[in-house]
């Protein structure tokens, strides 16, 4: 497999040299810059050909170390892997301590499918090269060139370095994707073939279940990993949800706080089920058990805003509006974003008769739902 990650910030990686070629004959400096100005406008090609006459032109140039690495990076963007590899050696040859051959040597090795020669180079360089950009390229060659070799756990590493530095890129978060959705699949895969009837296979089971939108077999999958292994954290809190979810029975809530009490027998530590729980009596008018569940899960988890969120609902509807507020103005620290706390806390100063307060609240949640993302409003729940 070819590794090839050409973006468009190579650009920065050109052009260096046309400030030092002043010395060197005017038809040398001529094609120095008439290569660097092709880059700039993604003509790889005729930069590679400039870069190319230049240094046919004067062998000698001033700064030739800096252009023979301006032409492996024009013939690397341009899939011309074998010229840039050439090109790049040369430059090292020329000057050992030029950083952007040094960088993209072993790229370019690995996009051309010799990760064996360009595994010591990349490791090298991802941990050493003081250009961020180039860094990135490094990383992500790094990681798959690894995961090619099969050393899943240096794949895992360079990968979680990647994210800790370009936590929103694209690229970097696709291949990560790609690398852990891998070693799940392979993971599920053997914990289904050493034990098909373990506990464990069946809460699988139901995950993949749940997630092909068959409800009730994922319900099914979870009672037969419970009959297997009562103590099973999480199944009794998986039915629940399912339950609530998708449940055409009216009276179904009912079951489900069942189960979730019997996943706090076995978990009393889960802000998830008092939570639940919470929700299910709040939406269907039990306001009282519904605040003291909200509270438990605070007490368990403080900075959970859905619960606060809950909690604030639920008092509000008691009529104790200053209580309600007192429980939700702590989420606004913690998630300034949401659009759910901001229109909630202009309803509760509304009620409460301090108006500008509340048109501060509603302005602020009008101006996150008109900032969503297509496809999605910040509409209140």
């Amino acid at each position: 497999m070819k590794l090839i990650f050409v973006i468009l910030p190579l650009i920065s990686f050109v052009g260096a040299s046309t400030a030092l070629v002043g010395q060197s004959s005017s038809g040398a400096q001529a094609e120095v810059q008439q290569g660097s100005e092709a880059f700039q406008r993604g003509d790889f090609a005729a930069a590679a050909t400039h870069f190319a006459a230049a240094l046919k032109s004067d062998p000698n140039l001033p700064d030739a170390a800096q252009v023979e690495a301006n032409l492996g990076v024009a013939y690397y963007a341009d899939h011309q892997f074998p010229k840039a590899i050439d090109a790049f050696q040369e430059a090292l040859k020329r000057d050992p301590s030029i950083e952007t051959a040094k960088g993209f040597l072993p790229v370019t090795q690995a996009a051309a499918g010799d990760c064996a020669n360009a595994a010591p180079g990349l490791d090298r360089e991802f941990g050493s090269n003081p250009d961020l950009k180039l860094r990135r390229i490094l990383g992500l060659s790094l990681e798959r060139c690894a995961a090619e070799a099969g050393d899943e756990r240096k794949a895992d590493e360079v990968t979680q370095k990647l994210l800790a530095a370009y936590p929103d890129d694209p690229d970097v978060l696709y291949t990560a994707g790609q690398l852990y959705g891998r070693l799940s699949s392979e993971v599920n895969l053997k914990l289904m073939k050493v034990a098909p009837n373990s506990p464990r296979t069946y809460q699988l089971m139901a995950s993949v279940a749940a997630a092909d939108g068959n409800w009730q077999g994922a319900i099914d999958a979870y009672h037969k990993a419970l009959h297997l292994a009562p103590g099973l954290q999480g199944a009794h809190l998986q039915i629940a949800i399912l339950t609530l979810m998708h449940s055409p029975d009216p009276n179904a809530w009912h079951q489900a706080i069942d189960e979730l009490n019997e996943e706090l027998k076995v978990d009393p530590t889960s802000a998830e089920a008092e939570y639940e729980i919470g929700e299910a009596y709040r939406k269907h008018d039990q306001l009282e058990p519904a605040v003291a569940a909200f509270r438990k899960a605070l007490a368990l988890d403080p900075d959970e805003v859905p619960t606060r969120l809950g909690l604030a609902k639920a008092l509000r509807q008691l009529g104790r509006k200053p209580d309600a507020l007192a429980a939700l103005e702590p989420a606004l620290k913690s998630a300034p974003g949401d659009p759910d706390v901001h229109f909630l806390l202009a309803q509760l100063y509304r009620d409460l008769g301090r108006t500008a307060e509340a048109q501060k609240e509603m302005a602020a949640f009008e101006h996150l739902r008109a900032a969503a993302p297509p496809g999605e409003s910040a509409k209140p729940q």
